[in-house]
């Protein structure tokens, strides 16, 4: 983790607003953890604001997972949801009907799954700057959240069927979730230019 927090030969949007105030690399890591922190916060409040469908409700988190991933960039974006996930699992309430180890077990669990490679994923594009551009903006989230839906169907085909989690885990979110992830496509440019 510290290796993580440490690594400053790429650019982040809060590495850029960190870096405006200070070239000092302990201020910059426990600005990274500080970072880390309220990313996984914001995680949580993501997974509470939520429609309850069954057996996945819908939640901004698709959004919140891929914007984190192209604003934090590949190892602060891991490591927050990371931190998010290993909070879940230590049992503190933080998915968006509980926790416990067993939730990642659920209908749910490769969902969240998804959004730690998709972080990965998207987090390593964001490093090579496709957060400043819309359209590779777009694209990389579009990836992004082809792998967090790749591994919430598999899960839950393999909990209730194929069938099943077309119907329960894809068609009802796939309209709302292509517009979220355009608007995010959209905005993430122009909050790196505020950073610039």
């Amino acid at each position: 983790a510290y290796y993580m927090l440490n690594q400053t030969n790429t650019e982040t949007w809060i590495g850029n607003l960190i870096g405006k105030k200070t070239e000092n690399t302990n201020i910059k890591i426990f600005c990274s953890i500080i970072t880390v922190f309220l990313g996984s916060l914001l995680l949580i409040a993501s997974a509470k604001i939520k429609v309850p469908l069954y057996p996945v409700p819908m939640t901004l988190q698709p959004m919140a997972v891929l914007m984190i991933a192209m604003l934090f960039g590949r190892n602060l974006a891991t490591l927050t949801v990371g931190l998010y996930i290993f909070k879940g699992i230590i049992g503190l309430p933080v998915f968006a009907f509980g926790g416990g180890l067993m939730y990642l077990m659920g209908p749910t669990g490769g969902f969240i799954f998804g959004f730690f490679a998709s972080t990965f994923v998207v987090g390593y594009l964001a490093d090579r700057g496709w957060g400043r551009k819309i359209s590779l903006s777009i694209i990389s989230m579009l990836i992004g959240m082809a792998i967090i839906y790749t591994l919430g169907i598999l899960q839950l085909t393999l909990l209730k069927g194929f069938n099943f989690a077309l119907l329960k885990g894809f068609y009802p979110f796939l309209l709302g979730d292509f517009y979220k992830l355009l608007l995010a496509g959209i905005v993430t440019p122009y909050i790196w230019k505020i950073s610039k």
